[in-house]
């Protein structure tokens, strides 16, 4: 699937240098028809034509490989926010856990499992969803009623 899904990105980075090099080089065209109508020779600018275009070409290869990277770093930076904040809210609530279970006390006990169960729903409810939106991890959460 991830080469899947690279392949349709390097076809659609292929088909944009592609057109941006067409555009580049028939623009350069029609500037030529303009100075051949103004009395300079075609000729003596196509391999400047061509030239204007592979530069471009190359230019908006690299501008879009980079702009890639810079999307997986962001997603990368983002699974790693996630994995620090799932990491620190479930811990807290495994410590409740291993709290309550030398509680003597069974209702104490079985409130301090339903604490810890309501705090990692709400974790896996509030957190994960927003994944995406944060720059850095969030330790505390807005508790709900």
């Amino acid at each position: 699937m991830k080469s899947d899904v690279r392949s349709k990105f390097f076809s659609g980075r292929v088909a944009a240098v592609v057109i941006v090099m067409g555009l580049l080089f028939f623009g350069s065209i029609l500037l030529d028809r303009i100075l051949y109508w103004r009395g300079i020779a075609g000729v003596q600018t196509l391999w400047n034509d061509l030239a204007i275009a592979a530069l471009g070409g190359a230019a908006l290869w690299f501008f879009l490989a980079l702009q890639a990277e810079r999307e997986s770093m962001s997603r990368a930076r983002e699974r790693l926010i996630l994995t620090a904040e799932l990491n620190h809210h479930v811990r807290n609530a495994l410590t409740i856990i291993a709290t309550g279970v030398m509680l003597k006390n069974e209702v104490d006990r079985l409130h301090m499992l339903d604490e810890a169960v309501r705090r990692i729903d709400h974790v896996l409810t509030e957190l994960v969803p927003t994944a995406n939106l944060q720059e850095k991890p969030r330790l505390f959460l807005q508790k709900t009623g």
